[in-house]
């Protein structure tokens, strides 16, 4: 048992999420992924998936990301360069799915029309841009 948990552990790390971690009122849980460095950027933070109300509020912290913009989008960041060859339902899609507000102070805050079941129903990135560059990315599932 003990192995099967830290296996567990290991895929949901290796995937960027986080354990969900409780609110204050105990009603709902947040998650959070890490967005890492792509590149020698020096842009890493990490993003709060909070859910309520069939939305999704999703609060992106980073460094050295002051301008920039922020998206979701499906597919995985091992594929945000090259989805060539890429199974087709971890395929990075360039679009985002959902457009984030740019960053100021460093956070960029944005509530999205998503549910926390469809937001972890298949995999999906968040992804920081300076201009078309990616500069970090963090799987969400």
């Amino acid at each position: 048992m003990k192995k099967l948990l830290l296996a567990t552990t290991i895929a949901g790390l290796s995937l960027g999420l986080s354990a969900p971690t409780m609110a204050e009122d105990d009603q709902y849980e947040a998650y959070q992924a890490s967005v890492d460095e792509r590149g020698d950027s020096g842009v890493s933070g990490t993003a709060i998936f909070d859910p309520e109300n069939g939305q999704m509020t999703v609060v992106v912290n980073a460094e050295n990301a002051e301008g920039m913009s922020v998206g979701i989008h499906r597919g995985v960041c091992r594929y945000a360069e090259d989805s060539e060859g890429a199974p087709e339902n971890l395929a990075f899609n360039k679009q985002p799915e959902f457009q984030c507000t740019p960053f100021q102070d460093g956070q960029s805050m944005t509530t999205i029309d998503i549910s926390i079941e469809e937001l972890m129903g298949q995999p999906r990135s968040v992804v920081i841009y300076d201009g078309n560059t990616i500069t970090a990315c963090g799987n969400i599932q």
